[in-house]
């Protein structure tokens, strides 16, 4: 190594040695300035500081029930609604089913067609689907045409198949026709 190199790594190794020193100086009037700074003011008592701790908390007592005490399970049901309570369900279960597809295109085309072949605005799906279909279909004989010329329509079908796969929509109409048994909740 030459004598410039030397030199060279030298004043670097001096310069490096400077700025190590200016901070650990800086670290150093930190920690006094830290130190010098007022103290946290404690509680005293007659001169001398007190510590205050937190409270100790007393550990929880368990204690076993007795074995006629001990809780017994509850189950919630509602009461079994009586045959015409449950028409009255079914009636209502069947009109909100409907009126969610009573803006569909082809529903409202459905129902369009029945007004015009019976002369009546009151046939629906839910008039079809209770006690009375027979009675209608004897009544007023186009309302087949009118159901099989609707079959034929592929989103007219899917509409009903959701509409007949629903089991609450089938229990009612179990319900209307007096052969389902007696089950509530829905």
């Amino acid at each position: 190594m030459s004598k410039t190199s030397r030199f060279f790594l030298a004043v670097m190794v001096v310069g490096l040695a400077f700025l190590a020193g200016t901070r650990l100086y800086q670290l150093y009037e930190r920690r006094a300035a830290q130190d010098a700074a007022e103290p946290v003011p404690t509680q005293t008592f007659n001169q001398v500081p007190v510590r205050q701790g937190p409270a100790e908390i007393d550990p929880p007592v368990y204690k076993r029930l007795p074995e006629q005490e001990k809780p017994q399970e509850v189950y919630l049901q509602d009461a079994p609604l009586s045959a015409a309570q449950q028409k009255v369900q079914a009636q209502q279960t069947l009109q909100s089913i409907l009126a969610d597809y009573a803006s569909h295109p082809k529903m409202q085309a459905f129902y369009a067609d029945l007004a015009r072949a019976t002369g009546r605005t009151d046939i629906t799906l839910e008039s079809l689907s209770g006690a009375a279909l027979p009675e209608l279909m004897k009544k007023y004989p186009q309302v087949q045409e009118v159901l099989t010329k609707h079959s034929k329509d592929p989103e007219f079908v899917k509409t009903l198949q959701e509409i007949f796969s629903n089991p609450q929509f089938v229990h009612s109409v179990a319900v209307l026709q007096g052969g389902a048994p007696a089950r509530s909740g829905w």
